[in-house]
């Protein structure tokens, strides 16, 4: 399960300059994010019937896949690639940062988790850390009028996700996480293809190596591997774990971009990458020890 969360982790905070690439390389938001979804869905379907693993489900099942689908996916990718346009990946990467915060609430009104000062304290932890890291405001377009407009569109859109991430996991007690993110992925890139359809102009759209290479990361890596790792985590533990790439996400797109980049890595940035550990270990403590626990009762018998 840790292995499967940092590889998860890894791919996730590479993501938003993958979009940022695409986007500056005269891709649409909206039709970049369709191909994203429509190229990984359809693949994951694919292997799923060859391996005659794809069962035939009710309408009403298919119907709160493609309602789950919108709401993790549509909203908060339709807002993400449209905002990457007018503000820094990396505050990008800040804002959807609060994807876990929704969620707890989420949760715990859901009935589904217990309210405990731990997941408190790390979701607070867990915000001061990444705006170290990021910095507020670090990126900005100020000159652009559509800045403030993106930033709270993410914020919003991370509602709507959490909302999905808790109905998700009722679904999945029904249809497997692989399968789950397949169908999923194929119901939100059409809704994705319709804004693109009237808002955009995809018949100009031009490719080259690096946007088609972006799209092929995005959609195979990170909307196959990695969006697999997070619904089986999500099934397997509670919709705050695996949600907590979130936090990961911009001290990974810190390093990266020190590393490869030459991008200033101040000790600014390195508190905040502690702080953003420590609210991830206090956030999931009581998480990590019931697993723990499973697995060692799992051995004794």
């Amino acid at each position: 399960m840790v292995i499967n969360y940092i590889v998860m982790c890894l791919i996730f905070g590479t993501t938003f300059l993958a979009i940022k690439i695409g986007i500056e390389d005269g891709m649409p938001p909206f039709w970049f994010a369709t191909l994203r979804f429509f190229i990984a869905g359809a693949l994951i379907l694919a292997f799923l019937g060859w391996r005659k693993q794809l069962k035939r489900l009710s309408f009403r099942m298919y119907a709160e896949i493609a309602f789950v689908g919108i709401l993790m996916t549509t909203i908060p990718y339709a807002s993400l690639f449209w905002a990457e346009q007018h503000i820094a990946s990396g505050l990008a990467a800040l804002l959807v940062a609060t994807a876990p915060i929704f969620n707890t609430i989420i949760g715990i009104v859901a009935g589904q988790m217990q309210f405990r000062w731990n997941l408190f304290v790390g979701l607070v932890l867990g915000i001061i850390g990444t705006s170290f890291v990021v910095g507020i405001g670090q990126g900005v377009a100020h000159d652009d009028p559509l800045a403030l407009e993106s930033k709270l569109s993410i914020v919003a859109a991370e509602f709507f996700c959490a909302i999905g991430a808790i109905r998700s996991k009722k679904v999945m007690n029904h249809v497997s996480p692989f399968a789950f993110n397949g169908l999923q992925m194929i119901f939100s890139s059409c809704g994705l293809f319709v804004l693109s359809i009237c808002l955009e102009d995809i018949a100009t759209v031009t490719y080259n190596l690096s946007s088609v290479s972006a799209l092929l990361y995005l959609s195979v890596i990170a909307s196959i591997l990695a969006l697999g790792i997070y619904y089986w985590l999500l099934k397997e533990t509670n919709p705050t774990f695996p949600s907590t790439w979130t936090y990961v996400a911009p001290v990974i797109a810190m390093i990266v971009g020190a590393i490869f980049l030459d991008e200033k890595l101040t000790t600014l940035h390195v508190i905040g990458g502690c702080c953003v550990l420590a609210g991830i270990v206090i956030l999931n403590w009581r998480t990590w020890g019931e697993i723990r626990f499973k697995k060692y009762q799992k051995t004794m018998n």
